[in-house]
């Protein structure tokens, strides 16, 4: 359809708007008149031909070599030579790039779980990232609101939509869980927080450890210490027998409603008062984790190897994402956070937060409050 639209890079959080285009007189694939005159059929692939997309070069075959301009003409070296820079993966369908050179959006392509992906330029990515990370920072400041909500709902009736909720950004905070999407569970069979079954989580007096399959088929376990939402947890789990029922679904005599994603992201724009999503926690717990071990926070390896003091920080962010460490560097660990984590106030706040939990181990302290304050009191400092 014709006009502005959102586009969103896949597993980053990029998000441009393209400029509005008019789609009278580019119908893709239309035939086209060459400079005798003659009518020659389009080079287009047919299923290019009824995509609404702004004139720009499409990719003929798998080959990042076959491409056409947009009425079927070769593309010239120099355009072949970009195009191939692009390295746009020979499984996607129905790829498009753009003309320009500098557009912030420089290709789209369908792959082969017929997702629409992008390619932008990286000039686009490094501003995104710099505006992810000052929204991260914001969403920081607004933490102690946004807890000190959800611990008022805790105390509230077990299985009150806001008492669940407010369970699910607290496991949020404190495991740093992907949310969970429905579509995901059902055609990938992988799960995410609210996605979970009442079988992927036990139950241990104050401490709940999950266990699942999560994105790109990992299996993830994550355990949780918190008296309030274990509380809840063992209330759901109380509720019905059935193991494979939804975790998070609340059931009484009349209805039952599912706490999802939607639910939970409202949650948290309504009491952060920031435009910030589920995912934010686990931008903004990787940047702690980072920081607190440049302080000086303990990590163990998960592969019993020894790594560098300088690698020590991405590892950390990357077992508690559930990540490869140059996954967290690339697109969860604030670029300045190993180094705020080597100030005098963060060492400080590393060093009270150890003698109050009585380990430096990260994945017990990145959660203490004291500890984050002091870490985003150093981010704001500096810029990305």
């Amino acid at each position: 359809m014709c006009g502005k639209q959102d586009q969103e890079y896949s597993g980053r959080a990029l998000r441009l708007s393209s400029a509005s285009w008019s789609c009278r007189g580019h119908h893709v694939g239309a035939r086209r008149r060459d400079d005798e005159g003659v009518t020659t059929p389009s080079l287009l692939p047919e299923a290019s031909r009824h995509v609404p997309r702004p004139p720009g070069f499409h990719r003929v075959t798998a080959s990042n070599a076959s491409w056409v301009q947009e009425d079927g003409h070769p593309v010239t070296s120099s355009e072949r030579t970009r195009l191939a820079a692009l390295r746009v993966p020979p499984g996607w369908t129905h790829v498009w790039a753009s003309y320009d050179p500098a557009a912030a959006l420089q290709a789209t392509g369908v792959d082969s779980r017929g997702r629409t992906q992008y390619r932008y330029s990286a000039d686009a990515v490094d501003r995104a990232s710099r505006d992810k990370f000052e929204h991260m920072l914001a969403f920081a400041t607004s933490l102690p609101v946004l807890r000190k909500r959800v611990s008022e709902d805790l105390e509230g009736e077990h299985l009150e939509a806001s008492t669940v909720t407010a369970t699910v950004v607290r496991l949020l905070d404190k495991g740093l869980f992907r949310v969970g999407n429905e579509r995901y569970r059902r055609d990938n069979h992988t799960f995410g927080l609210t996605t979970l079954r009442r079988s992927q989580v036990a139950l241990d007096g104050v401490s709940a450890r999950f266990d699942f399959v999560g994105k790109e088929h990992k299996e993830h376990s994550v355990s949780v210490a918190d008296s309030g939402a274990t509380r809840v947890l063992r209330a759901l789990l109380t509720q019905a027998e059935d193991a494979s029922s939804p975790l998070f679904m609340i059931t009484t005599a009349t209805a039952s409603r599912l706490i999802d994603s939607v639910t939970v992201n409202a949650y948290i724009h309504t009491h952060a008062d920031t435009a910030s999503s589920a995912k934010t926690f686990r931008t903004w717990g990787a940047s702690v984790a980072a920081a607190a071990v440049s302080a000086g926070a303990t990590v163990i390896a998960s592969d019993g190897a020894r790594h560098s003091p300088e690698r020590l920080p991405l590892i950390a962010a990357a077992q508690l994402l559930g990540n490869t460490p140059a996954v967290a560097k690339q697109s969860y660990v604030h670029p300045a956070a190993i180094a705020v984590g080597r100030t005098a106030s963060v060492r400080r706040a590393l060093n009270d937060a150890a003698a109050r939990a009585k380990t430096d181990d990260v994945r017990v302290i990145h959660a203490d409050p004291s500890l984050q304050e002091a870490i985003v009191s150093e981010l704001a400092l500096v810029r990305p």
